[in-house]
């Protein structure tokens, strides 16, 4: 993967974060991050929205709203990477 043809620019910073975790892009803390999100029950992901809420709702978006991960990885020029 060409990560130059990434289309960032297009992104919200929500989508952005999530294009980088997966692919691997995350620096220290934003890989900490996403465990923490990825681990959270209900209660302790409106917490960590309180501090994160770009992270936190890429991360909702991503695992509830259909079709979102297909047209974000499009909007960032990747829509042929599954």
């Amino acid at each position: 993967m060409d990560i130059s043809k990434i289309q960032f620019n297009s992104l919200t910073p929500g989508e952005e974060f999530i294009i980088k975790w997966q692919f691997r892009l995350l620096g220290d803390f934003k890989t900490a991050l996403i465990t923490a999100i990825t681990r959270a029950d209900g209660r302790n992901l409106e917490r960590l929205a309180l501090g994160f809420p770009d992270e936190v709702e890429g991360y909702s978006n991503y695992i509830q709203t259909p079709g979102w991960w297909a047209d974000t990885k499009k909007k960032a020029n990747i829509d042929w990477w599954d």
